[in-house]
């Protein structure tokens, strides 16, 4: 049976057919006495935030060319087209865990200075650099090269890889033998290990001699990556 409910003579609520009607409704008054916002006149596909924050919410960019911009609404921070994320601004957290390979930092050295080696020990030659490791489980790589210049024949010489105080071992050492008087001989040298520890250490390029002579290691570089396990 259809009806009204009328207040002060105005036809509040209608009722026809087991539907119920507002009739005359303030909607912005029942919006406020509600503690609803502009929210509310929104749909959900077409949703402007035009201030506050999200927390805990996943963001899901789904239309080409979606941009996210940062509070001043026109730095981009994250954008997607063609169903490619691109990280415009800002920086990488800590926590971020990068594929295998990934090459997670590189720093290089060169020599300080001409260094004349005239002893079977393993000397210093002023060429290295220092590496914090991000994971225990990263690899190291070790790139060098020295030139090498040799005034006496029949001399055999090395380079050798150090990490800190002690060798890398003989398989990263660079032996050659000058059999021709003067000259000046380029030595490539690789190494690399397991970080084994977040501590900062120094790897560097030490050269000797088979007998008491006399060399000059001379243009010293050393690179040192750190690649993601």
């Amino acid at each position: 049976m259809a009806g009204e409910i009328q207040v002060n003579s105005v036809t509040a609520l209608t009722e026809s057919g087991s539907n119920i009607v507002l009739n005359n409704v303030d909607t912005a008054t029942n919006r406020t006495n509600l503690g609803l916002g502009s929210m509310a006149t929104q749909n959900a596909n077409a949703v402007a935030l035009t201030g506050g924050s999200l927390t805990g919410t996943e963001i899901d960019l789904k239309s080409s060319g979606t941009t996210i911009y940062k509070s001043d609404g026109t730095t981009a921070v994250l954008s997607e087209s063609g169903g490619v994320v691109t990280l415009n601004n800002g920086t990488i957290g800590s926590g971020v865990v990068f594929p295998a390979g990934h090459v997670l930092q590189v720093v290089q050295a060169t020599q300080i200075s001409n260094t004349t080696v005239s002893t079977t020990t393993p000397t210093d030659i002023t060429c290295s650099v220092s590496i914090t490791p991000t994971n225990a489980s990263s690899k190291i790589v070790i790139y060098a090269a020295v030139q090498i210049y040799v005034g006496t024949s029949s001399l055999f010489i090395s380079s050798h890889l150090y990490k800190d105080s002690s060798t890398l071992g003989s398989a990263f050492e660079k032996l050659i033998y000058n059999d021709f008087g003067g000259g000046t001989v380029p030595v490539p040298l690789i190494g690399y290990e397991t970080a084994g520890s977040t501590s900062t250490r120094s790897y560097s390029i030490r050269g000797s001699l088979n007998i008491t002579s006399s060399a000059t290691w001379e243009k010293g570089v050393i690179t040192v990556m750190e690649i993601a396990a």
